[in-house]
């Protein structure tokens, strides 16, 4: 699979004129650029190679895609309201990583392989159910 440098640089968390400048120097592994204009980055396991250097810091940026867990969260008491008032159109569903909201709405689509479990004994610290 292959991304371009606004993609490769969310995927790295850096800036995209970082991503050109290690694109320039090289360092990024498998890279080309397409019509002498679009640079194609490789992608090894869902991130870009970056070759190291021999001087300067060692780089910052994330070696997995994303780091905390994926959670669905109901909003009961907008499902009441939604009941009760048959013209609100209130967000039910939410999707979380982390702290950070993915979707909300009313619908959610959950690509590749899921299991959702109810535990009620074990909540979140902001109180959700899991």
């Amino acid at each position: 699979m292959f991304v371009g440098t606004t993609e490769a640089a969310s995927l790295l968390s850096i800036s995209a004129q970082r991503v050109r400048v290690l694109l320039q120097e090289g360092r990024i592994q498998g890279a080309r650029k397409i019509n002498g204009r679009i640079w194609v980055i490789p992608l090894y396991k869902g991130m870009p190679r970056i070759s190291g250097r021999s001087r300067g810091p060692k780089p910052r940026w994330r070696s997995c895609r994303h780091c905390g867990k994926n959670t669905i969260h109901f909003n009961r008491p907008n499902i009441g309201i939604n009941r009760n008032n048959k013209n609100t159109e209130l967000h039910v569903v939410s999707a979380k990583r982390g702290s950070e909201n993915l979707a909300k709405g009313h619908e959610i689509d959950i690509h590749g392989p899921c299991r959702i479990v109810y535990r009620p004994e074990k909540p979140h610290s902001c109180g959700a159910l899991t």
